[in-house]
């Protein structure tokens, strides 16, 4: 009889457990979505910006919408922007690189520089970009 009321009790406390409700948007917010990586990894130093906007494209799908009868694709400009440090020879063009937080807007930490000269990668990253600037 003991042995069954030790039973009963044991049941009874495991069912009390509960797994946390999954909650997708959360989980989304959580992850850091990558753009970009592969052509980000593909593009090297001397390549020429046209050689760099093959690679990359001219537009980056960064989600679908619904538009009757089907999905059409949301896309932004592929660089999402670009500078030229004047007298310097000094181009740069920014890309999405990740999504850290999805708020509508894209933050410096978000994107990656590719610097030129005269025509031809020499480098990236912000420590570099920043380097150049008066």
């Amino acid at each position: 009889m003991r042995f069954i009321g030790i039973m009963l009790l044991s049941l009874g406390l495991a069912g009390c457990a509960t797994a946390p409700v999954y909650n997708p948007m959360q989980v989304a917010n959580q992850q850091e979505l990558l753009l970009n990586e592969s052509g980000l990894k593909a593009v090297a130093n001397g390549m020429t910006l046209d050689q760099v906007h093959q690679i990359m494209g001219q537009k980056l799908i960064i989600g679908y919408q619904y538009q009757a009868p089907d999905y059409k694709p949301l896309t932004i400009p592929n660089p999402y922007k670009s500078e030229t440090i004047k007298g310097t020879g000094y181009f740069i063009e920014y890309y999405i690189q990740s999504i850290v937080q999805p708020d509508g807007t894209v933050s410096d930490d978000e994107l990656m520089p590719l610097v030129f000269k005269d025509g031809r990668l020499i480098g990236r990253g912000w420590p570099l970009a920043n380097s150049l600037r008066p």
